[in-house]
């Protein structure tokens, strides 16, 4: 039998166990990924904006010159915004596993003793370093 067709049997209460870890795990990152978003949110109101304003508004130039739609740009710093896109994906990946980890917590949790086949997918499921 190849090593990937292994399974290992365990009691549904040892799983919840180890899901009940990885919820922990998942809300500290969770709690951890908003104050960071917090952060870079505050950064981004108190000095986040780039003003870039073009020769187009300084006088002198000919009015065949004056491209006005286009005279001035406001951008967020791109470390900054790159900042929030992480964040956010961040939140939305524990968030998601946060929700797994619970459906399977409370399943397992009303099923103590029975026991389970896991194949080695499964027992990093439940088992695996993050």
């Amino acid at each position: 039998m190849r090593r990937e067709e292994w399974q290992f049997e365990y009691l549904a209460g040892k799983l919840a166990e180890a899901a009940a870890a990885k919820l922990e795990y998942h809300q500290a990152r969770i709690d951890w990924w908003k104050a960071k978003r917090t952060e870079i949110v505050d950064e981004i109101r108190t000095q986040g904006l780039d003003f870039e304003e073009k020769l187009v508004m300084n006088a002198g130039v000919s009015p065949k010159g004056r491209d006005w739609n286009n005279a001035a740009t406001v951008s967020i710093r791109d470390d900054l915004r790159d900042g929030l896109e992480e964040s956010q994906r961040k939140l939305a990946a524990h968030t998601n596993l946060l929700r797994d980890y619970s459906g399977w917590h409370q399943a397992l949790s009303a099923n103590v003793d029975v026991p389970l086949r896991l194949d080695i997918n499964d027992w990093l499921f439940f088992f695996g370093k993050p």
